[in-house]
């Protein structure tokens, strides 16, 4: 039985909640529910909510993504698990936007915050996914921290990542291969809310203010561009003067589909041989990741003055980096306590208090160690221990 968000949030003139409009051809329709619609009914490619009046503020007090919520759909419930604020840093000749250091260490989990905040708002604690590699397991993990049931459906097992396949049976996660008996709400990859949420790297590229011409974004379907390119243009309609080129890169012969006919997104494809050799070069400079992510990298490099999007990449850590690691979990062993980041530090002072915060974020998110969140005083802070 189909379910649909009956909770108001916000509503229009004419009743509905939420204008869409589709971020190629200009297509526009009403909307009661923001799961209800996913691609264009005239040109097929994605929809984006469209702001009435976009000012672009910032809300020091807002967790995650929702700094940005005067660019947000209104949403009640506002869940967060730590995603965005990802560093930018200069490389070379190119800044990279590092999106490893997400809850679960891909750019997805900006979508999965407005995605679960809406689906709580709505009332909702059971819905269905159809499988997207990297935003499946981004998804299960912020519906699993509200206590929400996932159900899963995948077109195959061959469509699937073997290590999202072991992350969701490890999970006990339901997953059925039959897509004709989804149950509402189902939720898609390509909607307007994980558009909402990706948007926000642009936000942080702007406030970063660092001097660049173009953000090269791996591409496969386009999603990811389309979604900065939005976050840029209500930049724009806030009365912010940027000039951001969007170069989408892509292997050869996989055109991204939703970038079809869009004019102000720059398509830039590699064939398979430069690709190899780009993404060699790339982890001989000590990077991790995946093909794509590696392309921005390499594509960035040959244009310069630009910023590239590693969307699943991190730095892989240094001899010194491993020893700090060390240190904490000697420290955590020998107290037999939790430890805020400042107290481990005073107990062991062999490196730089900085050290000890960069190491314990690394830990974090390769779940090398457990934080619980104390009141201290007027402050909430971290307190970590082992798992």
């Amino acid at each position: 039985m189909a379910r649909l968000c009956t909770k108001v949030f916000a509503m229009t003139e004419h009743g509905e909640r939420y204008r869409v409009k589709c971020l190629s051809c200009g297509y526009e329709k009403l909307v009661s529910d923001l799961l209800s619609i996913s691609l264009c009914p005239r040109c097929g490619s994605v929809l984006g909510v469209n702001h009435s009046n976009n000012v672009f503020r910032v809300d020091l007090m807002g967790r995650g993504v929702w700094r940005y919520s005067s660019l947000l759909p209104s949403i009640p419930e506002r869940i967060s698990l730590g995603e965005g604020l990802t560093p930018i840093s200069k490389f070379g000749s190119v800044w990279i936007k590092n999106e490893r250091f997400n809850p679960t260490g891909s750019y997805a989990d900006r979508a999965s915050a407005v995605i679960i905040s809406y689906i709580k708002s709505c009332g909702w604690s059971l819905f269905t996914s159809l499988y997207e590699r990297d935003f499946t397991k981004s998804l299960v993990r912020y519906a699993q921290s509200q206590n929400m049931q996932c159900r899963v459906v995948a077109l195959g097992m061959n469509f699937m990542d073997i290590d999202d396949i072991l992350f969701l049976a490890s999970k006990n996660i339901e997953v059925s291969f039959n897509i004709d008996n989804e149950e509402k709400p189902f939720v898609r990859y390509a909607n307007p809310l994980t558009i909402e949420g990706l948007k926000t790297i642009a936000f942080e590229i702007y406030e970063s203010g660092v001097s660049a011409e173009r953000i090269v974004v791996p591409s496969e379907t386009g999603l990811l561009a389309l979604s900065i390119l939005k976050g840029l243009n209500e930049l724009r309609e806030s009365g912010i003067d940027i000039n951001y080129e969007i170069v989408a890169v892509s292997l050869k012969n996989s055109s991204p589909s939703y970038l079809a006919g869009v004019r102000d997104v720059k398509v830039v494809e590699i064939g398979d041989g430069e690709a190899y050799e780009a993404l060699k070069n790339v982890i001989s400079k000590g990077f991790n990741t995946k093909p794509l992510s590696a392309l921005s990298i390499y594509v960035a490099e040959n244009f310069g003055k630009a910023v590239a999007v590693l969307t699943m990449g991190f730095k892989t850590l240094s001899t010194r980096s491993s020893n700090v690691k060390r240190m904490i979990i000697e420290v955590l062993l020998q107290e037999k306590r939790p430890l805020t980041a400042y107290e481990i530090w005073k107990t062991k002072p062999v490196y730089t208090l900085r050290a000890v915060y960069k190491a314990l974020k690394s830990m974090e998110l390769a779940n090398e160690i457990c934080f619980d969140v104390v009141s201290k005083g007027m402050r909430k802070t971290k307190v970590y221990k082992l798992c």
